[in-house]
């Protein structure tokens, strides 16, 4: 089964999650974006306004990438004001109609307990079917890493 692992990533935190994810089921890997600078503090701010606006950012897939060469995709995006993020969202969006059949979402976040299965039906919403599967990782005070690989192990 031919897997895409897109992400995108603010503190690099999502981008080691997804790579390990890769690792595990050989799948190529590739970073979505829209093309602003979200680094530092005010960065952060930008990121959970973003999440809260309505309006969705344009986003773009970095390399030259044909999501219908493949059989799943598994979507990596970080939480930002208690949501997804408004570029993980963005890219649901735009690109749901090339989408396989089969589609993933891994929540990356750095604290909390919180449920997201209603921000996970929001995202269905935007691809406009069920996804396949979904996880949430906790990146803070946690081995992200060996959470992400337990994870894929699931999709072998």
């Amino acid at each position: 089964m031919k897997t895409l692992c897109l992400y995108y990533t603010r503190t690099n935190s999502t981008k080691e999650v997804m790579e390990s994810i890769a690792k595990v089921i050989g799948a190529d890997v590739a970073e979505y974006t829209d093309g602003k600078d979200r680094s530092g503090f005010l960065g952060y701010v930008g990121a959970c306004f973003a999440t809260v606006n309505k309006t969705l950012p344009k986003v773009s897939v970095k390399g030259k990438i044909n999501l219908k060469e493949y059989d799943r995709v598994i979507i990596g995006m970080p939480v930002w004001a208690e949501g997804p993020c408004a570029i993980g969202r963005a890219l649901i969006r735009k690109y749901k109609d090339s989408m396989p059949a089969e589609v993933y979402y891994v929540v990356t976040h750095m604290s909390g307990k919180n449920d997201y299965m209603a921000k996970i039906k929001a995202m269905d919403s935007l691809l406009g079917r069920q996804s396949s599967g979904q996880v949430s990782i906790r990146t803070k005070d946690n081995d992200y890493v060996k959470e992400s690989v337990s994870f894929a192990e699931t999709l072998i």
